[in-house]
Parts: C-alpha cells; sequence; structure tokens
C-alpha cells in the first residue's frame, strides 16, 4: 500500500470505530458534574464515559501529547533510596510508539480518538494536538478531513535546545503544534510580545508606543506561531523523570490562549501530569487520563501537592497479585470528636513486573523487593473521610515506618509502588 492508500484505510478503519461506538451508547446528559477528573484509563474507554455522562460540548479547550509514530519505546527514569540513603536511578518502560509499524493502525487509532474529542469540545473550542516531525503531515491530513479545512487555526512552531546533533541532516529541534477549531466562532485570546526594533533604537512614529528594556527599544505585537521555550532539561527543578515531560511555561501558553478562568480544559494521553497541573495553578477545571500506571501516579502526586481537589478512577482491568498490610498502633480521641491514628506498615509484597526494567537495573529491584520491600513504596494515599468511594485527599511521600492519620470518621489507606501499582491497605 502507499502512503497515501494507508492514510485513507487508517481513516476508514476509525470512523467505523467511532460509529459502532456512538451506535451502542447512551448519553446521560444529568450527569455532568464540576470536578475535576484524574484517571487510569485507556483514552477511547474514558472519552466514551465523558460523552456517556453528558459532557458532550462541554470543553473549552483540549490538548494532547499523543505518540509521535516514531516506532521506539520510551523510559522514564525513577528514584530508589536503600536503607544506607544512596539513591538509585532506575530505568523503567514509559510507553511503548511502534503501533506494530503500521501506519494505517497509527492513523486508525488517532482517527477514532479525535472524533470522540470532537464531540467534547464545546462549538467555540479547539483541539490542540501535539505531534513533531514523524507524524505531522499525517495527521494534519487526518484533521483537515475530520475537524474541516476551514476550521484550522495554527501551526505553531515550538523551537526549543537539547542535546544531540546529526551529521547527515540540520539538528531537529522543534515540534509542531496543530490547532483546530469545532466551528468558525472560536475562543482565542493572543497575548502580546516584544518586537525588538532594528539597532535597538527607538523609531518616534507617530502614534507607535514604545518601551524600553536593558536590551534596547521595542514594540509588543501579537506573539507569533513560532514559540522559542526552553525544554524541560536535565537539571530542571520541574524534570520529574518522565519520557516527554514537557515544559510548564509551554502549557500554560496554550492554557492562556485557549480558554478562561473557570473552564473545563482536557487532556487525555496526560503522561505525568504538566498539562493538568499548569490548568490547576491557572484556575482551571480539568480532566486526563493516561493508560500508564506510573504516568497517573506521577501525575496524582504533583497535583496533590498542588492541593488539587479531584476525582480518581481506575479503568483498567488489571489487577494486583501484590498486598500492603496496615496496622493500628495507637489511637487517641481528639476533643473534636474525630481519632488520631498512629498507623504502621507491617507487611508489604511488591507485585512488578521487571520484565519492564532495563536488565541493568533488573537485579537491584528483585533484591529490594526481597530484602527490603518497604523502600518500594513511593506514596501512601489517604482518604480521612472514607464514605465509600476512595478519594485521595492527601498523600505521605515515602513513608516511615509509622505515620499518623487524623479522621473524623473511618479513614482508607492506599500505597502506590515507584512503578505507579497501587495496593489497597483497607479501612481504620
Amino acid at each position: 500500500m502507499t502512503i497515501l492508500e494507508q492514510v485513507t484505510a487508517g481513516l476508514a478503519g476509525g470512523r467505523e470505530q467511532y460509529d459502532r461506538i456512538m451506535s451502542d451508547m447512551s448519553c446521560d446528559p444529568s450527569g455532568a458534574s464540576d470536578g475535576s477528573v484524574l484517571s487510569l484509563s485507556d483514552n477511547v474507554d474514558f472519552l466514551k464515559q465523558l460523552i456517556s455522562k453528558g459532557y458532550g460540548g462541554k470543553f473549552r479547550c483540549i490538548y494532547i501529547d499523543p505518540p509521535f509514530f516514531t516506532r521506539s519505546k520510551f523510559n522514564a527514569s525513577i528514584s530508589v533510596k536503600d536503607n544506607d540513603g544512596s539513591t538509585h536511578r532506575i530505568r523503567h518502560l514509559a510507553f511503548d510508539d511502534r503501533f506494530e509499524r503500521s501506519l494505517e493502525c497509527y492513523v486508525e487509532n488517532m482517527t477514532v480518538r479525535i472524533l470522540l474529542m470532537k464531540e467534547l469540545l464545546a462549538q467555540d473550542g479547539a483541539l490542540w494536538v501535539h505531534l513533531d516531525w514523524h507524524s505531522s503531515h499525517y495527521i494534519r491530513l487526518v484533521l483537515d478531513e475530520l475537524m474541516g479545512d476551514r476550521n484550522f487555526v495554527n501551526e505553531i512552531v515550538w523551537c526549543y535546545k537539547s542535546g544531540g546533533s546529526g551529521k547527515k541532516h540540520f539538528s531537529r529541534k522543534h515540534d509542531t503544534i496543530l490547532v483546530y477549531s469545532k466551528s468558525r466562532k472560536y475562543y482565542i485570546s493572543i497575548p502580546e510580545e516584544k518586537s525588538y526594533n532594528r539597532g535597538f533604537k527607538p523609531y518616534n512614529f507617530k502614534g507607535v508606543r514604545e518601551y524600553c528594556d536593558e536590551n534596547g527599544w521595542y514594540t509588543l505585537v501579537n506573539m507569533k506561531d513560532v514559540w522559542n521555550v526552553d525544554m524541560v532539561g536535565r537539571t530542571s527543578s520541574e524534570r520529574n523523570g518522565y519520557a516527554t515531560q514537557k515544559p510548564m511555561e509551554l502549557m500554560r501558553r496554550i492554557i492562556d490562549a485557549g480558554s478562561e478562568e473557570g473552564d473545563l480544559v482536557g487532556d487525555f494521553f496526560c503522561g505525568s501530569g504538566s498539562f493538568l497541573e499548569a490548568a490547576q495553578l491557572s484556575g482551571r477545571r480539568w480532566m486526563g487520563c493516561d493508560n500508564e500506571k506510573l504516568a497517573v501516579s506521577m501525575a496524582r502526586k504533583r497535583l496533590m501537592k498542588r492541593d488539587a481537589a479531584f476525582s480518581s478512577y481506575d479503568l483498567s482491568t488489571e489487577g494486583s497479585a501484590g498486598r500492603i498490610d496496615v496496622t493500628v498502633r495507637e489511637e487517641q480521641h481528639l476533643e473534636s470528636g474525630g481519632r488520631l491514628i498512629r498507623v504502621a506498615v507491617t507487611d508489604f509484597v511488591p507485585d512488578i513486573d521487571t520484565g519492564y526494567i532495563q536488565t541493568r537495573d533488573r537485579q537491584y529491584i528483585e533484591n529490594a523487593m526481597k530484602d527490603d520491600p518497604q523502600q518500594l513504596i513511593d506514596y501512601i494515599m489517604i482518604d480521612n473521610d472514607f464514605s465509600g468511594e476512595f478519594r485521595c485527599r492527601s498523600i505521605i511521600e515515602a513513608p516511615e515506618e509509622e505515620f499518623t492519620v487524623i479522621t473524623q470518621g473511618r479513614a482508607a489507606v492506599i500505597a502506590v509502588d515507584v512503578f505507579g501499582r497501587e495496593y489497597d491497605g483497607g479501612i481504620l
């Protein structure tokens, strides 16, 4: 098959999937609520659920950073400390971007997801699709077909510095963000940026306001479609070790341009949660999902550090063969009527598939699982007002042997290991 035939076949297959999904689904317009949501799930399942609960037409801005059809695997770097306090960096599979090396399969996967996201977009909303040279030309054809070529808004070029260069081609130092609207009446807020005068000297044109800084004279103009934003470097304070992590400055720029405070925004390939954190800091309601446990675990932790209030769901069907035993060591009744509970982790049996860990790191994890498994607990989630459905209200990072919980009623505990797998610690 030619490339065009593969794209055409992928579009047809994705449309067929979408038609089957929509024909089998009944919507509940009364089901939508105002809360933010983070879900561990295949995004097709999550998008279907949102549509069925009445979120169609509710999202002002949807940003996605999907696989780029690189035909490669990507790792995350995880920090694990031993009993001596030494830190070990472990390389673990983050996601697989091979798609059976089939362009048709890639286009089909993207087609059904874009169509479902289009259902969720508000009439004045826009979809921002982040890609690079591997696939932006293919997906632009798909977006022209699905969103309408008249609804193309922008091709934004994100330029960055990073390590590495080529001897047989110019260094590839940019990504592409394709912006498509739901209709011609879309919302966008274009910020101003500095445009320095030639020679950095004043023009003194009548009616033109000029400014001066340490570099020289400039005017303010509407921002161009080439954005120079530093990527998350190795020494950046933002860096969390997740493959393909995007900088907060880039995420904030997209959110500020594509939505207003209080709007609902979404990211359905959320990775470690950069867009969701930026949305939280910008006063937006947000919803996001990823199908990798490690990604969702990282996203949840960074959101909890921002005191974000959100519901967390696991729509995956994969269970865990591990367990954690949590024991109440001491209990005090408080004057307020609540309880202060001193709790200890008395046993932890992790369920970790070491096949996803790089060979050179595998032995360290296997030894830790045997000799000191508790060092593999990343954090413990606490719901100190448990009412039947777990809601993470606080986290305890790298817990010591004992920790305390204050509750007015029942408290529930879930531990999360360094690879994102959860373990039910029961009700206290």
